[in-house]
């Protein structure tokens, strides 16, 4: 399967709720998913409830002029996916490629 690529235009986005609105319609999430990391860390790394599945990327982009703290928001959502993406596989030997970065 290749690695899909999904860009978030960030550039209307004025609070961290923006971008995970943002990512939650990127991933295909459904209506009553949550709004914390842990919720979207379960549904991308567990699987079978999002309409798009791993290996995906999602970059932001337009995202110099961001308030610092959505900046920080998007850097601990990536960190964390990256942290759980290394257990998974250390844990079963089985690695969901799916990350979160910045692209500006």
């Amino acid at each position: 399967m290749s690695l899909i690529t999904i860009e978030l235009d960030a550039g209307g986005w004025n609070t961290s709720s923006d971008f995970r609105s943002a990512l939650k319609t990127a991933i295909g999430a459904p209506e009553w998913h949550g709004d914390m990391v842990a919720a979207f860390l379960d549904s991308i790394f567990g699987g079978g409830m999002n309409a798009l599945k791993p290996p995906f990327i999602i970059r932001g982009v337009n995202t110099t002029n961001l308030a610092p703290e959505i900046k920080e928001t998007i850097r601990d959502f990536a960190l964390a996916m990256e942290d759980t993406r290394i257990r998974r596989l250390a844990r079963t030997g089985s690695n969901v490629e799916a990350r979160l970065e910045l692209a500006d």
